[in-house]
């Protein structure tokens, strides 16, 4: 999907749910901006942040700035800095191709502010050796249990050798630190904020320290940073991909699809490539080396179905699976990994899941496939719980209910019914803890509905430009998927 000046001592700190906001910054140099290589018209700079917040006099990394001036100037709203989350996705060169994300009107009237929030592309990026899985797998016994948890720490502190101090300061509340920095580059006493799926967390964050410096706050895809029960993030996730899945379903049994599996009952055929990836008997179709195993398999169709702009992706994924005679026995592989890699870094800094055990870990798998009968997986929030256990990664921002002032200003969330990576539900949750909010539905399958639904994108569109919000329980119908 698709951070400002701050040089002042950091006075915010959390003593058992007590926040302190930070005091103002003194002096604050602003940016100098240069054309960015990639497109002349966009400006590029960077703004030297602390690495650590709490030592404010030690090392500065640059965080990486890009603006696209608005159009009518004279007309000019002001700044709206978006962060389209991840964790790990850059803001610069989204910036730099600001046409294909954002409409006309929010370019005509906001200077656009994107960064690359720390250990991300061009500010400090957290490196890791190429080639060494970062994945949890399924383990069958407590032994495999306990050597996973050993490759994921060993992997951490190769990262940590190859990235420096950044590796320990990805955090969140680091992020929302580096943006009110960016804010005071800027010479913006208040900022418009726009922030997709991880990147509600920072929103979120921003919202509750600095109210006082936002004129509007978009919260697209919202994460609950409340949730400390690993179950209820797992089943979350697993029951929304059910029903993600079970659309695309209906969609593909349609007359009028077009779907090479019309006619068949898709969740059926489901079940049996399940059961034949359980026997071994089914390999990738893009990776014929690769026997898939039945979480891989759940876990391409559970993204897949996520977004219907790839449901064409996946009706053929499916038939090639069906067509497909049983295979020699093959040796499992991976893809290979790439050397820049933030998300664990930032995710895990962010989100503590208590697991004591193996026995655990198998009443959570069992949670998972009673939530999710036909997927049986969610290979998304496995990452997300799974992937944080074991590491040598310090959980320096962990979860807590947020606590949001009487005067923050309106705030517009915006989620999808169906949104596997943010559940609908997570921003039901979000919404109530905020004062005057309003909540916008999209009654479909998808993640980012500025970009899938013109109802969506209008209203976000409205409120940051007027701050006039949609009225109460409001929501936006689904867009026919028609291929």
């Amino acid at each position: 999907m698709r951070s400002i000046r701050w040089t002042v001592s950091v006075l915010a700190l959390l003593l058992g749910g007590l926040v302190v906001v930070p005091s103002p910054a003194s002096a604050v140099p602003a940016i100098s901006w240069r054309p960015c290589a990639e497109d002349r018209t966009a400006e590029c700079g960077s703004v030297s942040v602390p690495v650590d917040w709490e030592r404010p006099d030690g090392g500065r990394i640059e965080i990486a700035v890009a603006r696209r001036k608005a159009t009518d100037q004279a007309r000019r709203v002001g700044s709206l800095v978006f962060n389209l989350g991840g964790p790990g996705i850059g803001g610069v060169s989204e910036t730099v191709n600001a046409t294909e994300n954002f409409s006309a009107e929010l370019l005509e009237r906001f200077d656009l502010i994107g960064f690359d929030p720390r250990g991300v592309r061009g500010s400090r990026p957290v490196l890791c050796p190429a080639g060494v899985p970062n994945y949890p797998g399924v383990p069958a016994t407590a032994e495999e249990y306990r050597l996973m948890l050993a490759g994921l720490n060993a992997y951490d502190r190769e990262c940590r050798r190859l990235s420096g101090p950044v590796f320990d300061h990805a955090d969140t509340m680091s992020v929302v630190r580096d943006v009110d920095a960016i804010r005071a580059a800027l010479g913006e006493r208040k900022i418009s904020m726009y922030t997709l799926s991880y990147g509600t967390l920072l929103g979120q964050r921003y919202a509750e320290l600095f109210p006082h410096r936002l004129r509007a706050l978009v919260l697209e895809g919202n994460l609950d940073h409340s949730l400390r029960r690993p179950s209820s993030f797992l089943t979350a996730r697993a029951r929304t991909a059910e029903q993600a899945f079970q659309r695309f379903a209906d969609w593909c049994a349609g007359p009028r699809s077009g779907c090479a599996l019309s006619g068949q009952d898709v969740a059926n055929l489901l079940g049996e490539l399940m059961t034949r990836a359980e026997r071994g008997e089914l390999r990738d179709p893009d990776f014929p080396d690769f026997t898939l195993p039945p979480e891989w398999l759940a876990g391409i169709v559970e993204s897949y179905a996520a977004t219907p702009s790839w449901w064409r992706r996946l009706e053929e994924y499916l038939a090639a699976l069906k067509e497909q005679a049983a295979p020699p026995a093959a040796r499992v592989a991976a893809p290979p990994e790439t050397v820049e890699d933030a998300y664990s870094a930032i995710f895990c800094a962010d989100f503590r899941w208590p697991i004591r055990d193996f026995g655990e870990l198998t009443r959570l798998r069992d949670a998972v496939r009673r939530a999710a009968p036909r997927l049986r997986w969610t290979g998304t929030g496995w990452r997300d719980v799974v992937g944080c256990q074991g590491r040598d990664i310090t959980t320096r921002n962990p979860q807590r209910p947020y606590r949001f002032r009487d005067d923050t200003p309106p705030v517009l969330l915006v989620n999808g019914r169906y949104d596997v990576a943010t559940p609908h539900e997570f921003a039901v949750t979000v919404s109530r803890r905020i004062p005057r909010s309003v909540l916008l539905t999209y009654e479909g399958v998808g993640h980012w509905t500025y970009d899938l639904s013109p109802c969506a994108r209008a209203a976000i569109d409205r409120y940051l430009l007027t701050l006039a919000l949609p009225r109460p329980r409001a929501t936006c119908p689904a867009v026919p998927f028609t291929g």
